[in-house]
């Protein structure tokens, strides 16, 4: 292993960024998201963005080079997304850029590669293999475009990794270290595409150890009716490691017509158009924070049990107050799948986990954001609205 000395490193050296403030050159992130939402239109984007030089989100792109993307799920998409992105946005910044006498763009012959299919992330050999596919791409990119691959998309994480317990800390570390490595391999960025859980205030879905360890997250949100109606579309900057976050960038998810199929029906698809003119800063803190970070796992076991077992119940008789309740043992079964520990044995693990939701229930009670009560001889929870903690 390396040694790095103080003093001999350039003190005043800026970041290296693939995208300024927003992405890094390398290393490895996540773009998350609800369904629907447009996360493969925004990497997309992304990838037409490095590819040629565009601006990202309003953000200047400074390194350019060639995408590998390794699309284990939904791959029958990528062509005609692919397309949208060139007859949307590159065809035209193409012209305009020769107009202007720069450098010109190919919109028909992009550094862009893609495979069909991932190793399982967590099982033993599959770095190495994929390490070895992305070498191959990287040595023909080269050979077709002189170019270096600048960014590897994972599309889905959930797809890719092989879980058998998404909520397992040590197998999301495992997948999240194997992106680690797959960057330096590479000299790229690794971005996984991932979706949010049951609710989406709890952010990506499973182990709190992915966001924890990717050094970009960016999240696609939107609003959407119970019709699947969506609206509200933005990208929510939740994390750059030791840069500004915690904004958003609104965007449009616009369709475009690229032809029309045998039976003569339109063929479309969507283009991500960015509205950086609505660019919201970040938001000062709330003078009160009813749900603090330590109680996140907590929080996020409760919303999805809430979800799965939760029922009407009127806890103080038919003339109280109706409440959603779900079985204290269901929620304590979800809080220790999602709770991550360390411990010699299963018995000290077990015992670890047990202690972590007691300190965890007793902490939501006293701060008044649960309520419990013995309801036909069982015990339930619920969470207490705001306001009346």
């Amino acid at each position: 292993m390396e040694l790095h000395w103080h003093g001999e490193a350039d003190p005043n050296a800026d970041r290296a960024w693939l995208i300024r403030h927003l992405v890094f050159e390398t290393g490895k992130g996540l773009v998350a998201g609800q369904w629907g939402a447009g996360k493969t239109f925004g990497v997309l984007d992304m990838s037409g963005s490095v590819m040629t030089g565009e601006p990202f989100a309003g953000r200047k792109v400074m390194r350019t080079g060639g995408v590998l993307f390794i699309a284990p799920e939904g791959a029958f998409e990528i062509p005609v997304r692919l397309r949208g992105v060139v007859e949307g946005k590159l065809r035209g910044a193409s012209m305009a850029r020769a107009a202007a006498g720069g450098s010109p763009i190919d919109p028909d012959n992009l550094p862009f590669v893609w495979i069909e299919e991932c190793p399982p992330l967590t099982k033993a050999g599959s770095l190495d293999r994929l390490i070895a596919t992305a070498k191959t791409a990287a040595a023909e990119m080269d050979r077709r475009f002189g170019v270096p691959i600048v960014l590897v998309v994972i599309d889905t994480v959930a797809a890719g990794a092989g879980f058998e317990d998404e909520n397992s800390a040590s197998e999301t570390q495992k997948v999240m270290d194997a992106m680690g490595a797959l960057s330096r391999e590479t000299g790229a960025f690794v971005l996984g595409v991932d979706h949010f859980g049951k609710v989406s205030e709890t952010g990506t879905r499973g182990s709190s150890a992915k966001e924890a360890a990717a050094d970009v997250v960016l999240a696609m949100l939107a609003t959407r009716s119970e019709a699947g109606e969506i609206s509200n579309t933005r990208m929510a900057v939740r994390k750059v490691r030791g840069a500004r976050s915690g904004y958003e960038i609104p965007y449009n998810l616009e369709v475009v017509t690229l032809g029309v199929d045998q039976d003569d029906e339109p063929v479309t698809t969507c283009i991500v158009t960015w509205q950086t003119q609505a660019e919201q800063a970040p938001q000062p803190t709330k003078a009160k924070e009813r749900w603090p970070q330590s109680l996140r796992v907590f929080r996020t076991a409760l919303s999805t049990v809430l979800i799965d077992d939760g029922k009407d119940a009127w806890p103080f008789g038919s003339e109280g107050p109706k409440v959603l309740a779900a079985r204290v043992s269901a929620l304590r079964d979800e809080f220790c799948r999602a709770y991550p520990v360390s411990g010699e044995t299963a018995e000290k693990q077990a015992d670890a986990k047990r202690k972590g939701f007691a300190r965890a229930l007793k902490a939501a009670m006293d701060r008044g954001l649960i309520a419990t009560r013995e309801i036909g001889g069982v015990d339930h929870v619920w969470q207490v609205p705001d306001g009346q903690e």
